[in-house]
């Protein structure tokens, strides 16, 4: 069992947010948007691993001209 989240920066903290449907009934179970430590840590618990979507050259790319705007 596997869920998939992406980490980003938000004013210098790293926050991570859902990505699977998975990921996303976990966060809405939560009451939150991100999933924070303590929630990833209880999904561990559930036997779930947790695998990071690595952005990709052309995402992080469009991340930079997204915020040089």
């Amino acid at each position: 069992m596997k869920i998939t989240v992406k980490i980003k920066d938000v004013y210098g903290k790293n926050t991570v947010y859902p990505v699977c449907d998975k990921a996303q009934a976990f966060a809405c179970i939560a009451g939150t948007a991100t999933l924070t430590h303590n929630t990833l840590c209880y999904i561990e618990r559930l036997g779930y691993e947790i695998c990071v979507q690595v952005p990709t050259y052309n995402q992080q790319v469009l991340q930079r001209m997204k915020d040089a705007s």
